[in-house]
């Protein structure tokens, strides 16, 4: 029997992580990530004793851009496109109340 999970505790998840979702939308994404459980369900089923694991990775081309040095910005520049910045530090806005712990 596959995974999985109830529309209370994607209502749980969602309340938990301060998120604004309709219902109607809940209502798609519990539908979704049942599919998606499903799917993984599958997964877990395939005969897999035959197949040998992978070792590595082989690229066929390398990489588009190389991996080389270049030039920092600087401190003002950078802090110039920021939206807030005091002291050089960025300001962000606060997503997690202690209390609520």
């Amino acid at each position: 029997m596959p995974e999985t999970i109830s529309l209370s505790e994607i209502k749980k998840v969602v309340a938990l992580a301060k998120l604004s979702i309709p219902d109607i939308d809940l209502e798609q994404f519990f539908l979704e990530i049942n599919d998606i459980l499903s799917h993984f369900d599958k997964l877990n089923r395939l005969e897999l004793k035959e197949v040998s694991p992978t070792s590595h990775i082989s690229w066929s081309q390398p990489p588009s851009n190389p991996d080389e040095p270049r030039e920092w910005m600087g401190g003002e520049e950078l802090f110039s496109q920021a939206p807030a910045v005091i002291d050089q530090y960025f300001i962000v806005p606060k997503v997690v109340d202690k209390q609520e712990e």
